[in-house]
C-alpha cells in the first residue's frame, strides 16, 4: 500500500513540476529555439514518456525492490531527469553550420579587401558615401511556401532587367519536401537565375535572411518575403537611393497582392512603409511629410552589401520572426546610416488574413518577445530602465534575482557592433525623430492625474501598460490614491496638425491609447494618431476653465450619476464638473532624455546640420510639390475681408478655419481643376454641409461641384459659386 501511495505521490509531484516549474524555469533560461506553445508541447510529450519509463521500471522485480528503498527520492530523480530533458531541448534546437545545405553555386560571404581595417566614421562626409551600384541580389526566405515560392521567383525575374538582377537566392527554411524536389528544380533555377540554400530544419525568417544575405554577391542586397510580386521599375529607386549613400536602407511601398492573379490589387489603396518605435518595443504605423522612416515594419528592404557587412547583418541569436525590424532600424540609424521610403517603388505583398490560402504552413519557432527584448536591451542603453514599466518585460526579469542570465540571452554581439562602429546613443534617435517623440508627446515633460473636483475621483485608464491588442480601450473614474498606479497618469499627445508642434490630445501614460469619445458612462480610447490627423482625439484639460473638452466639437466631459457623459460645453458653463491636473511628475523617459543631452552634447551639436542636410537631400512633400507644380503654391483667404486671415486646414478630413496667424496658412496647388493641399496630396479642398461660407475642409477627391474650381481675377470659385481669394 505504501508503494502505491509513494508512486502516486511521485507521479503527482512530477506532473506538477512538468506543468508549472519547468515552464517557469524555461522562461528565464536563455533560449530562442522554441516558442512557448511548442516548448510546452515538447515538455508535455517528454514528461509522458518519462512517466511510461518509470511505470515500466516498476514492473521489474529488481527495480521495484530498489525503488522501495528510495521511493521518497523518486520525485527528485524525476525532477533532475526533467531538467536534463530541458537542457537537451535547448541544445539540440540551436542552429549549427551542419543544418545549412548549399544547393546552388552561391560562394558564401566574400568581403573586398578595402572594406577591412578602414576607420569607420559614424558622422561621415556625405560625399564619401556616394558610389555606383550596378547589380542586385534578391533574397527570398521560403518556409513551406510551395507554389508561392515559384510565383515569387518568376515575379522578381520578370520585373527586373537581366543586367541588374545578379541572382535570386531562395533560402528553403526546412520545407518538406525540399523546394528543389518540387517547384524549384534545376531547370527552374537555371531559367530564373536562382540559387537555393537549404536549412534542413526550420529556424525562422530571421536566420533564413541572414543565410541568404551572407551568401549574396550583388552590389545591393534586397530582401523580399516569399509571397510578393515586385511591380515594374521597382529596382530603379533602390539603385538610385542606395547609390547616393551606401549606408542607406531603402523600403518600398508595400501594397496588396491578389493571390489568384499574382498581381497588385489596385483597389486596396496605396502602400505603407513607415512605423515608429514605442517604449514597450512595439511599432505603430504613422505618416509624415518626408521620406524618412524611423522603424521599418518588416522584411521588405534593400541595402548595400558593404553596409550589410559593416553592421553585421541580422542578429544571429534571433530565431523565428519578429523583432529583427527593431534591431535593424536602430542599428542603421544609430550607427551612421538612414532609412528612406522609395515612394515610386511598389511591391505587392500577400497578407496573412487567416484564410486557408494565406495561412502560414510552417512550424513556428523562436520567441518574438525575446527577439524584441534583444533589440531594445541591445540598443536602448540607459533607456532600458524604462522597460521596467511594462509587465511583459518586468515579469520575465525575475530570474535575475536568483542568478539566472537574461531571459532574452546575451546581447554582447550587438554591443560589439555598437562599440566597433562607435554608434550614437539611443537619445540621438529620439532627437532625430523629434516630430514623433517630442512634438507628438512620446517624451512628455510631465505626466499628471486628471481629477474631477466635484467627486474627488480621477480618470483612470482601464487597460494595462503597453500596446493594446485590439486598438481599443476605456477610461473611467476611480480613486486618486496611489502614485505607483501608472494607469492614473496622463500626458499631452499627438501633434497639433495646424502648428506641427505638441500637442492636441491626451494620452494614457505608457500606452498607445488616446482619449477619443464618450459612451456608456466611460471614456473610449483608441490608438493615438501621432500626426494629429484624428480630430476625434482633440481633447484638452484647461486649467483656466476647468473643462475637459473636445476642441473639435466643443463638447465637454461631465460627471453624471457617478459616470461620464458628453455634453455641449455651453451647458457645462456653470456645472459641477471641474477638472484639474494633479500629482504632476517628470517621467523617467524625460529625465533620461535630458541627461543624455547633457552627457553627449557633442553628439547633439551636429544634429541641426544633419537635419538640414537631410532636408536638402529630400525636401518635404509640401516643399517638393510647391517647387514642381505649375504655378507653384497659393494661400487662400476669405473673398471679403482682405488678407488678414488665411485658410488653415490640418491634414485630415476636417473642416479648417480662417486664422489670423499667417504662419499657419495651408499651401494649395492647382491640379486638374481641383485645389489640393500640398501636405495631403490625396485630398481636395471642398465645402462641408455647414451653411457657413467659412466652412471649408479637405476631403477625398470626388469631383463634386464644391471641389471643381475655376480661376478668376484674384479668386478661385467652385461650381456652386463659392469663392476664395488667393495670393
Amino acid at each position: 500500500q505504501s508503494d502505491i501511495w509513494g508512486a502516486a505521490l511521485g507521479m503527482c509531484l512530477t506532473n506538477v513540476f512538468l506543468l508549472w516549474a519547468v515552464p517557469l524555469l524555461a522562461s528565464v533560461v536563455p533560449h530562442n529555439s522554441l516558442n512557448p506553445d511548442t516548448h510546452l508541447a515538447v515538455v508535455a510529450v517528454l514528461g509522458g514518456i518519462l512517466e511510461v519509463i518509470l511505470w515500466v521500471s516498476r514492473r521489474s522485480k529488481e527495480l521495484r525492490l530498489f525503488l522501495r528503498h528510495i521511493r521518497f527520492l523518486t520525485p527528485s530523480v524525476r525532477i533532475l531527469f526533467a531538467v536534463a530533458l530541458q537542457v537537451l531541448i535547448f541544445t539540440t534546437c540551436s542552429l549549427s553550420a551542419d543544418d545549412v545545405l548549399l544547393l546552388g553555386t552561391a560562394s558564401g560571404l566574400s568581403v573586398p579587401a578595402d572594406w577591412v581595417g578602414k576607420d569607420f566614421v559614424v558622422d561621415a562626409d556625405p560625399a564619401t558615401l556616394v558610389w555606383n551600384p550596378k547589380t542586385i541580389s534578391v533574397i527570398l526566405p521560403c518556409a513551406e511556401e510551395r507554389e508561392y515560392a515559384l510565383k515569387t521567383v518568376k515575379a522578381v525575374f520578370d520585373s527586373t532587367p537581366p543586367e541588374v538582377l545578379h541572382e535570386i537566392i531562395v533560402v528553403d527554411d526546412g520545407s518538406s519536401p525540399p523546394l528543389t524536389q518540387t517547384y524549384l528544380d534545376e531547370d527552374a533555377q537555371r531559367q530564373y537565375k536562382t540559387k537555393v540554400l537549404r536549412h534542413t530544419r526550420t529556424v525562422g525568417l530571421i536566420q533564413a535572411k541572414k543565410t541568404g544575405g551572407d551568401a549574396a554577391t550583388g552590389d545591393i542586397i534586397v530582401f523580399f518575403d516569399c509571397h510578393v510580386a515586385p511591380q515594374p521599375e521597382w529596382h530603379r529607386s533602390f539603385l538610385k537611393l542606395i547609390g547616393q549613400n551606401y549606408r542607406r536602407m531603402v523600403v518600398p511601398q508595400i501594397t496588396d497582392l491578389d493571390i489568384d492573379t499574382w498581381t497588385q490589387n489596385d483597389k486596396a489603396g496605396g502602400g505603407r512603409a513607415k512605423c515608429y518605435l514605442t517604449w514597450d518595443a512595439d511599432f505603430k504605423w504613422f505618416d509624415s511629410d518626408d521620406v524618412y522612416i524611423a522603424v521599418i515594419s518588416g522584411g521588405l528592404l534593400g541595402m548595400s552589401r558593404r553596409w550589410w557587412f559593416e553592421t553585421g547583418g541580422y542578429d544571429e541569436q534571433m530565431l523565428g520572426w519578429g523583432g529583427e525590424n527593431l534591431d535593424q532600424s536602430l542599428r542603421v540609424w544609430l550607427c551612421g546610416g538612414e532609412i528612406v521610403a522609395a515612394e515610386d517603388s511598389a511591391v505587392a505583398h500577400m497578407w496573412r488574413l487567416g484564410t486557408f490560402a494565406t495561412r502560414a504552413r510552417y512550424w513556428t519557432v523562436g520567441d518574438t518577445a525575446a527577439n524584441r527584448a534583444r533589440a531594445v536591451y541591445g540598443w536602448y542603453g540607459e533607456f532600458a530602465e524604462k522597460l521596467s514599466h511594462f509587465p511583459n518585460f518586468n515579469m520575465r526579469n525575475w530570474g535575475r534575482s536568483f542568478g539566472f542570465g537574461p531571459w532574452y540571452g546575451n546581447v554582447s554581439n550587438i554591443w560589439a557592433v555598437r562599440d566597433r562602429l562607435k554608434c550614437r546613443p539611443f537619445a540621438w534617435f529620439l532627437q532625430r525623430f523629434k516630430s514623433l517623440y517630442e512634438d507628438a508627446g512620446l517624451i512628455p515633460r510631465q505626466v499628471f492625474k486628471l481629477r474631477e473636483e466635484g467627486i474627488g475621483k480621477c480618470l483612470r485608464f482601464d487597460g494595462s501598460a503597453g500596446t493594446s491588442k485590439d486598438g481599443l480601450g476605456t477610461a473611467s473614474l476611480a480613486s486618486c490614491d496611489g502614485d505607483e498606479d501608472h494607469r492614473l497618469f496622463w500626458h499631452v499627445g499627438n501633434r497639433n496638425a495646424r502648428t506641427g508642434r505638441c500637442c492636441s490630445g491626451l494620452r494614457a501614460w505608457n500606452t498607445d491609447q488616446c482619449l477619443q469619445d464618450l459612451g456608456g458612462g466611460l471614456f473610449k480610447t483608441f490608438v493615438c494618431e501621432t500626426a494629429g490627423i484624428s480630430f476625434l482625439q482633440e481633447w484638452a484639460a484647461s486649467s483656466s476653465t476647468g473643462r475637459l473638452a473636445s476642441s473639435y466639437n466643443d463638447r465637454c466631459a461631465e460627471v453624471e450619476d457617478g459616470g461620464l457623459q458628453e455634453v455641449a460645453c455651453q451647458q457645462a458653463g456653470g456645472s459641477r464638473s471641474r477638472w484639474s491636473k494633479v500629482s504632476a511628475i517628470v517621467p523617467l523617459e524625460r529625465k533620461l532624455y535630458e541627461k543624455a543631452h547633457q552627457e553627449h552634447a557633442e553628439v547633439f551639436a551636429n544634429m541641426d546640420k544633419q537635419l538640414f542636410a537631410a532636408g536638402e537631400a529630400f525636401p518635404s512633400r509640401s516643399r517638393a510639390i510647391c517647387d514642381t507644380a505649375l504655378g507653384g503654391c497659393i494661400e487662400l483667404y476669405p473673398q471679403a475681408g482682405g488678407f488678414e486671415r488665411c485658410l488653415s486646414i490640418p491634414p485630415s478630413h476636417q473642416a479648417g478655419a480662417f486664422v489670423q496667424d499667417l504662419t499657419e496658412c495651408t499651401s494649395f496647388y492647382v491640379f486638374g481643376g481641383a485645389l489640393k493641399p500640398a501636405h495631403a496630396q490625396d485630398f481636395c479642398l471642398g465645402r462641408s454641409r455647414n451653411a457657413s461660407t467659412e466652412t471649408w475642409g479637405i476631403f477625398i477627391c470626388d469631383g463634386g461641384p464644391s471641389q471643381k474650381f475655376q480661376r478668376y481675377e484674384g479668386a478661385f470659385c467652385n461650381a456652386a459659386d463659392e469663392c476664395l481669394a488667393f495670393k
